[in-house]
């Protein structure tokens, strides 16, 4: 591993004018002989904030599992900054930039706020996940995880524990534990999933500025249709496992063959 990958892919980092961060070439799988998506080629600029849409049964988890290795295409290529990673492990894509929050919060609800955080920070660094290992006052990971924490907005809960946050708060948890390693992707499932409406311009504003202040792009299935449209530069519209459309929010709601398929469908 080159000393470039155990740090991890970083914004900026290089690339021939014209190519994309992250690109799918006719991706595509079959579970049990029933094609599940269907061909699906998509190219996401650096520094831009993508949304993926789609009712249930889209393709839109499958696909983000696929650009995250969870799952592995049965046709199709995956490229990361130029790089083929679509036979790339989990974690080789995380140590290449690639990172990932899910629908579901995933937390250790007893350790504090900057414990959560600080633990991902060391995995990034390749150090011990030790739970209780003395935390020096020079160390990177506490460092990184503060940083983290102060993108996000929620500092001021770093000593508490993280079971006491609210659940808008457990989402920008989520966030900081997935941007603690300074990924050049950030792919977000769903982040405002079970949020009450007045926490999500909140979060809507987290995401905007972790794009902004670090140059992360964000790729992010989002099933609110006025979230979508305030952060996305463009938007990518699935249907029945197949892309219909990806362009800039104005465009795709003005697509007749995006309304002819969602007419009277929510988004």
């Amino acid at each position: 591993m080159t000393t470039d990958e155990a740090r991890g892919a970083r914004p900026g980092t290089a690339l021939p004018d014209g190519q994309p961060i992250l690109e799918t070439r006719e991706l595509g799988v079959a579970i049990g002989g029933v094609q599940i998506l269907s061909d699906v080629s998509l190219s996401v600029r650096r520094g831009e904030i993508m949304a993926v849409l789609g009712p249930n049964g889209a393709g839109k988890t499958t696909l983000f599992n696929m650009l995250t290795g969870l799952r592995r295409p049965t046709s199709g290529r995956i490229h990361l900054q130029g790089r083929d990673i679509t036979d790339e492990p989990v974690f080789r894509r995380a140590r290449l930039g690639l990172a990932r929050s899910f629908q579901i919060t995933s937390l250790f609800p007893s350790l504090t706020v900057l414990e959560n955080v600080r633990l991902a920070a060391q995995a990034h660094l390749g150090g011990s996940l030790a739970l209780w290992r003395r935390v020096r006052r020079t160390d990177p990971a506490l460092d990184q995880a503060r940083a983290a924490l102060r993108t996000v907005g929620i500092a001021d809960h770093a000593d508490g524990p993280a079971a006491a946050l609210s659940h808008g708060g457990k989402r920008k948890l989520e966030v900081a534990l997935a941007i603690v390693g300074n990924p050049a992707v950030l792919i977000l499932d769903e982040p405002t999933a079970g949020m009450s409406a007045e926490d999500v311009p909140e979060l809507t504003e987290v995401i905007r500025q972790v794009r902004d202040t670090h140059g992360t792009t964000i790729v992010l299935v989002e099933h609110r249709m006025d979230v979508a449209i305030a952060l996305a530069d463009r938007m990518a519209v699935m249907h029945h496992g197949t892309l219909l459309a990806c362009d800039t929010p104005d465009n795709v709601m003005a697509d007749q063959v995006v309304q002819s398929a969602y007419l009277g469908e929510a988004l």
